[in-house]
């Protein structure tokens, strides 16, 4: 397996090759998988048009310094919460929780929002999984059992 480097301009802004090395995966002392890169190894390849095309290899981290990450080096949040560490910065989705199926990408945005929303107007009415939310002005309105009129059929 290669690891893409950089890309190689002709100083135009056009293409003329990569860089690459090859790597090997190995098992970290936590169990995790870890990308090491063979010494000796890098080649260079021409091209005119670059695709990539690979599965979820977790966060980026250059775009979350600061952010604590878990032992899978996803970004870490509280249980049943999408708050991380850095004060304002909510996380959701394949980066929090690895890669995985959509419907959990979907669910955990949904939910997400819901926690940004509480967190942004200190209140909200979004939905939760499997159902919505009344607000506590509507609970309140709500007559208790004891306060319903009783019926009695003879």
């Amino acid at each position: 397996m290669f690891y893409l480097q950089e890309f190689v301009s002709d100083g135009n802004g056009n293409v003329k090759g990569i860089n690459t090395v090859r790597v090997e995966w190995t098992r970290s002392a936590r169990g995790g998988w870890d990308m090491k890169q063979v010494e000796g190894s890098e080649q260079y390849f021409e091209a005119d048009l670059v695709l990539l095309s690979m599965g979820f290899l977790g966060p980026e981290d250059r775009a979350l310094a600061g952010i604590e990450k878990d032992a899978r080096k996803n970004v870490k949040t509280p249980p049943g919460q999408y708050c991380t560490n850095t004060h304002g910065v909510f996380a959701a989705g394949d980066c929090r929780r690895g890669q995985s199926l959509i419907v959990w990408g979907i669910n955990e945005g949904r939910m997400c929002a819901r926690e940004v929303d509480q967190y942004l107007m200190d209140n909200t009415c979004l939905p939760v999984s499997g159902g919505i939310v009344l607000r506590n002005e509507l609970i309140q309105m709500t007559p208790k059992i004891e306060e319903l009129p009783q019926i009695v059929v003879t």
